[in-house]
């Protein structure tokens, strides 16, 4: 059984798939994306394209570790 292989561009703002443009994420600004392009290509090539290619890191916030460990506590006395 062959598998239906979309045919995949690149422009700097978009991805085109089978003639359809995803605008990509822009860092910074709200991304939003029409339900009947998603469903267009599938969940699976949207998530792929678009999601990012690098765990994103975790900012340093500045807690001392006893800062952390008095969160912590705050976070199971209030649950």
């Amino acid at each position: 059984m062959i598998a239906n292989q979309p045919s995949i561009s690149e422009t700097p703002d978009a991805f085109i798939v089978n003639g359809i443009a995803v605008p990509k994420m822009k860092r910074g600004q709200m991304n939003t994306y029409d339900p009947a392009i998603i469903k267009a290509i599938g969940t699976d090539l949207f998530f792929q394209l678009i999601g990012p290619k690098e765990a994103l890191p975790i900012p340093d916030l500045g807690f001392s570790d006893a800062e952390w460990d008095d969160l912590e506590s705050q976070i199971h006395t209030d649950q």
